[in-house]
């Protein structure tokens, strides 16, 4: 029987999180995970912005999250010697007159006025009729590498098991649990919306909700940063290769893509570009959403070693490092 302190269940974005804040707190661990490769987490655009929504608003907690955030990223690029963190202002092409004025007003005001930086100097190859705007203290991480990485990391420590997680194999007790030849007094769940089939925490309102994201080809210069319009987002990959997305397909669990989700992006890149592009693969994952976006933090009411985390949503690598750390904290209160 091999004794380890945590069990963590998933290694997406949130699974990779908890793990490094185990890491980072020096406690024994064990990730359990199938290495799925199509999953919401591996595709995620990986974007945080101090200013978000449809109405352009900057949330108290987001000024908090981003710079503990960056601070967690590159402490996992140490560990794992890659990059994955990409601190860039967010290019923001106006919609409309609407939006532009909209954005000028708040600009102008203290709240706002260090985030929106107005007349940058025009990309190339950017349709922007009536302007844009640059949104400071942004940026994004590459999910697909910090998951592939972590995986590497996590072999190399032998703290993975390559396998599908069989809730109903796993022996509670009073103080310990087992599960395949391992015995341990906690078990984090960060299964995304895999949760919805947990038997021990029951409704959690997780809402599925559908995203398509393209990678295109456009041999024409653009810009190392994230273009934004219209709430479509353009990331570059390299080698004139750029991933755009996303939708929301709210109430959807298909993870088969469809044509609909395609056009609607693809009809946006038209609005967006000023050239031909190539289509070059789509991709569609659930996210694990909640209703009033709100992140999913539990400890069983029965089986105190029990944790959840979940419902990251659409700003999992912005939330994630701070509600990973504070889960972490949760069981080490036990």
């Amino acid at each position: 029987m091999k004794k380890i302190n945590t069990l963590v269940v998933g290694q997406g974005i949130a699974g990779t999180l908890v793990a490094f804040m185990l890491h980072r707190h020096k406690i024994p661990f064990m990730v359990i995970d199938p290495g799925e490769t199509n999953t919401s987490s591996r595709i995620a655009a990986g974007m945080f912005t101090p200013v978000s929504g449809k109405r352009k608003t900057i949330h108290p907690d987001v000024l908090l999250q981003i710079p503990f955030a960056i601070k967690i990223c590159r402490e996992i690029e140490q560990l794992l010697g890659a990059a994955i963190l990409h601190l860039h202002n967010i290019y923001q092409v106006f919609n409309s007159v609407t939006e532009k004025n909209d954005l000028l007003s708040k600009s102008a005001t203290a709240e706002f006025e260090k985030y929106i930086l107005f007349n940058p100097p025009a990309l190339p190859n950017i349709k922007q009729e009536t302007g844009a705007c640059e949104i400071t203290h942004s940026g994004w991480v590459d999910c697909g590498l910090l998951i592939t990485r972590f995986a590497e990391w996590l072999k190399q420590n032998e703290a993975l098991t390559e396998a599908a997680f069989v809730h109903q194999e796993l022996e509670t007790g009073n103080k310990l649990m087992e599960y395949h030849g391992m015995q341990f007094s906690k078990i984090i769940f960060c299964e995304g919306y895999g949760a919805i089939h947990n038997p021990f925490f029951h409704n959690q309102n997780i809402i599925p909700c559908k995203g398509d994201m393209l990678t295109i080809l456009y041999d024409h210069p653009v810009t190392d940063r994230i273009v934004k319009k219209d709430g479509i987002y353009l990331i570059p990959a390299g080698n004139n290769l750029f991933r755009a997305g996303s939708t929301y397909g709210w109430n959807n669990n298909s993870t088969q893509p469809d044509e609909s989700g395609k056009k609607l992006i693809e009809d946006r890149l038209d609005a967006m570009l000023e050239n031909k592009y190539t289509t070059i693969d789509h991709r569609v994952a659930i996210r694990p959403t909640t209703q009033n976006r709100e992140v999913i933090v539990r400890q069983h009411p029965k089986h105190t070693g029990m944790f959840m985390l979940n419902g990251l949503g659409t700003k999992g690598i912005l939330q994630g490092p701070w509600w990973a750390k504070r889960v972490v904290e949760l069981c080490e209160g036990q």
